[in-house]
C-alpha cells in the first residue's frame, strides 16, 4: 500500500464497450426471419404434410394454429422473462429450444408429434422476438444508429413474408414437407453461435436510457422497475395493432377476391400480392434514416396517411374489381408498412427503456392480435360479398382505420422534429 489514491474502477456499462460487430445485427435478424418464415412456409406445406400423415383437410389448419396461438399467448410473459434473465440468455434459450423443436418436427412420424413440435416452436418464437428486440435496443443505444438497426430489422420481416410461400413450395416440391423443419436448423445454429460470440451479456435496465426524438436524455434506467411514459406506450401498441389489422385484413380480402372472383391460380395471385411487400422491403432500411432525420412521430404519421389514402382507392378505380384497380391499394400497404413499422416499434421501446423485453413483448403481442382480428374481419366480409362493392367496403374501413391511427400518432407520439 503506497497511500496513493487508487484510480476508479472502469465503467463496464454497455455505452463504454466497443461498438457492436457488423455481424451482430444480421444475427439478431435471424430469429425474426424464422418466426415469420415458419408461418408462411408451413401454410404451403400443410396439404402435403396432412396427406403424408393420413390426416384429412379439416385438420390441416391445426398445424398453423399450433404455432401461432402459443406464440401470441406467450409473447407478454416471455417479455417479462427477458427482462428478468437478460436478452442474451433468453435469446440463446429460445434459439436452442427452437432448434430442438425443428429436429423433432423433421423426424416426426405422426400428426401428434408434428403438432407438439409446432407448439414448442411457437413458444420459442415468443421468447426470441422480445429477446432479439431488447438486445437490439440495448446494443444500439444512440437514436440514429438504433433507428437504422430497427429499419433493417423490420425489412427482414417483409422479406420473410414475401419469400415464405415460395420457399415452402420449393422445399416441399424438391424434398418434401420435412424440409420445412430442417431448413431452420443451419440458420438456428448460425444464430446460436453468433449470439454466444457477439452479443454482450447485458441485462435489461443496465446503463442509462437512450435520448429521445427531441434530443433530451431520458431518465436513467438503472432500476428495472422504472415507470414507462404511459401515453406513448399505450398509443404505440394500439397503433401497432391498427397497423397489422388494417394491412392483413385487406390482404385477406384481396386474396379471396383474386382467387375466387378473378379465378387466378395461387402463383399469379401471390405475384400480385408482392406489390404489398416489395415497397416494405425497400423502405424498411430507409425508414430508419427518416426516423433519425424527422422523428418517429412524423414518420409513422406519414406512413399511416399514405397507406390509408391508398386503401381508400379500393373498388373505386377503373372497373373497380380488376387487378389493375388493386395496384394503388397494394402499393399503399407496402409503402405505409415500410414507413411506419420502424417508427411504431421504436416508440414502444423508447417509452419503457428500463423494460425492453416487456415493451417488445407488448408490441409484438398487439401486432399479432391485430393480424388475427384483421384476417378474421377481412375474411368474413369477403365470404359474404364480392366484387367492387366488397373491395370498397374493406378499403374504406381499413383506410379510415389507418387515418385514425395517424391522428393518434400525432396526438400522442413523442414530439420533436429530429432524433439526435
Amino acid at each position: 500500500m503506497t497511500g496513493e489514491p487508487q484510480p476508479p474502477a472502469p465503467d463496464t456499462s454497455i455505452h463504454d464497450r466497443p461498438g457492436p460487430s457488423r455481424l451482430l445485427l444480421p444475427t439478431l435478424c435471424i430469429p425474426m426471419f424464422l418466426v415469420l418464415l415458419d408461418v408462411m412456409a408451413m401454410n404451403v406445406a400443410m396439404p402435403s404434410l396432412g396427406r403424408a400423415l393420413g390426416v384429412g383437410p379439416a385438420s390441416w389448419p391445426q398445424v398453423v394454429d399450433a404455432y401461432t396461438v402459443p406464440l401470441a399467448l406467450a409473447l407478454v410473459p416471455a417479455g417479462l422473462l427477458v427482462d428478468r434473465l437478460g436478452p442474451r440468455r433468453s435469446l440463446l434459450a429460445g434459439l436452442l429450444i427452437c432448434l430442438l423443436a425443428c429436429v423433432l418436427g423433421g423426424i416426426a412420424g405422426s400428426w401428434g408429434i408434428v403438432l407438439l413440435a409446432r407448439l414448442v416452436q411457437g413458444i420459442s418464437a415468443a421468447v426470441m422476438l422480445p429477446a432479439g428486440l431488447a438486445a437490439l435496443t440495448l446494443t444500439w443505444t444512440e437514436p440514429a444508429p438504433r433507428a437504422h438497426a430497427l429499419g433493417l430489422w423490420s425489412a427482414v420481416s417483409a422479406i420473410a413474408t414475401a419469400i415464405g410461400p415460395g420457399v415452402g413450395g420449393l422445399l416441399v416440391g424438391a424434398v418434401g414437407w420435412r424440409a420445412v423443419f430442417w431448413v431452420n436448423v443451419p440458420l438456428l445454429l448460425l444464430a446460436l453461435v453468433g449470439t454466444a460470440r457477439l452479443l454482450p451479456g447485458v441485462r435489461s435496465g443496465a446503463g442509462s436510457a437512450p435520448r429521445d426524438d427531441g434530443g433530451a436524455a431520458d431518465a436513467p434506467a438503472s432500476a428495472s422497475g422504472a415507470p414507462p411514459a404511459l401515453r406513448p406506450l399505450l398509443v404505440s401498441i394500439l397503433v401497432a395493432a391498427m397497423m397489422t389489422s388494417g394491412a392483413n385484413g385487406t390482404l385477406q380480402a384481396i386474396t379471396v377476391h383474386l382467387q375466387h372472383s378473378l379465378r387466378l391460380a395461387a402463383a399469379p395471385a401471390g405475384a400480385v400480392l408482392l406489390l404489398a411487400t416489395a415497397p416494405f422491403v425497400v423502405l424498411g432500411p430507409l425508414s430508419g434514416r427518416l426516423v433519425a432525420a424527422r422523428g418517429r412521430r412524423a414518420t409513422a404519421a406519414a406512413g399511416l396517411v399514405l397507406g390509408g389514402c391508398g386503401l381508400l382507392t379500393l373498388g373505386h378505380l377503373g372497373s373497380g374489381a380488376d387487378v389493375v384497380s388493386l395496384v394503388p391499394a397494394l402499393l399503399g400497404i407496402g409503402v405505409g408498412l415500410g414507413l411506419m413499422t420502424t417508427a411504431i416499434v421504436g416508440e414502444t421501446m423508447a417509452a419503457w427503456p428500463s423494460r425492453p423485453g416487456f415493451a417488445g413483448g407488448l408490441n409484438n403481442a398487439l401486432r399479432q392480435a391485430g393480424t388475427s382480428i384483421g384476417v378474421a374481419v377481412g375474411g368474413a366480409i369477403a365470404a359474404h360479398d364480392a366484387g367492387a362493392g366488397m373491395l370498397a367496403r374493406v378499403g374504406g374501413a381499413a383506410g379510415t382505420w389507418w387515418l385514425l391511427g395517424a391522428v393518434l400518432v400525432l396526438c400522442a407520439f413523442t414530439r420533436g422534429s429530429r432524433t439526435r
